[in-house]
């Protein structure tokens, strides 16, 4: 039997039973992430592409609010009618990490367990739940397992770990097209249409200003199966240096045929320099041209 888990949102600004749209579409992301990068992992499923099958059951979620006091459930799908009535190993362990992972949030510790890309969607539910309510009560199975206030926890605790400077690192030019900030979800795109999301970044304080303006983003690659860039995690954002007089990022403008033979190597375009036309006629036919 699934776990029933319960976030009741205490002091929040909204009147009680009420969430304010943004507030749940962020909880609810941040939660279905956390969902997925789980169940990759007890799945054994690679981090980055299509999930297969198995994995998007385990990490299927139902998402409910409670009558009264403000309240969001969540609990595993059991895939429906046809679903065998026993639980997985792996099922049983989703509902246990799942757990772990709200109460360490709670306590703002990071388990050893976690890996960096479960860690930066343990940090999103984190901010999330922060800017939906000062209080949250977290109870799993009925029982209340923890009431901590949100903003005594920390993003910093959920960033991927300092290591040796081994990893990929990428830098991504494009504008900034979408900033949602109380999600911290920001996406850039390039001039030639790619698209990149930022799930996670290090300094969104005024980030907002750049909307529109050309930036410059570096951090870890994510890759879909195909290998084309589709996230950079933990992303450090800047205004991006302004380009060269003339010079412009993207596709160039269509080039004319005269344009094209000027620019190309070799004689120029339109005689030799110092002969007549005659005498280079005479001096590209005896080279064969």
């Amino acid at each position: 039997m699934a776990t029933q888990f319960e976030f009741r949102l205490i002091d929040g600004d909204a009147p009680q039973g009420e969430l304010a749209a943004d507030h749940l579409i962020a909880i609810v992301q941040s939660l279905k992430e956390v969902a997925t990068k789980l169940s990759r992992a007890e799945t054994e499923a690679e981090p980055v592409g299509r999930p297969p099958q198995r994995t998007r059951s385990v990490a299927e979620l139902s998402i409910g609010l409670a009558p009264g006091s403000t309240r969001i459930l969540a609990r595993r799908l059991q895939g429906g009618q046809d679903a065998l009535p026993i639980e997985l190993e792996e099922e049983r362990a989703f509902d246990e990490k799942f757990q772990a992972i709200v109460e360490s949030i709670a306590v703002d510790e990071r388990p050893d367990w976690v890996p960096d890309t479960l860690a930066l969607a343990a940090g999103s539910l984190r901010t999330a739940l922060e800017t939906a309510a000062p209080t949250v009560e977290f109870t799993a199975g009925g029982h209340v397992c923890t009431t901590f206030v949100t903003r005594e926890t920390h993003r910093e605790t959920w960033r991927p770990v300092a290591t040796e400077p081994v990893g990929e690192k990428v830098t991504f030019v494009g504008r900034l097209r979408a900033v949602n900030l109380d999600t911290h979800r920001l996406h850039v795109t390039d001039d030639v249409g790619n698209r990149v999301s930022l799930p996670n970044i290090v300094n969104d304080a005024g980030i907002g200003q750049l909307l529109g303006e050309y930036v410059t983003v570096v951090g870890t690659p994510e890759r879909n199966a195909d290998g084309r860039l589709n996230q950079i995690l933990d992303a450090v954002i800047d205004e991006a240096p302004p380009l060269p007089v003339g010079l412009s990022l993207g596709v160039p403008a269509v080039a004319n045929l005269e344009q094209i033979l000027a620019g190309a190597p070799g004689p120029e375009f339109g005689g030799i320099p110092g002969l007549t036309d005659d005498e280079a006629d005479a001096f590209l036919d005896a080279l064969g041209l």
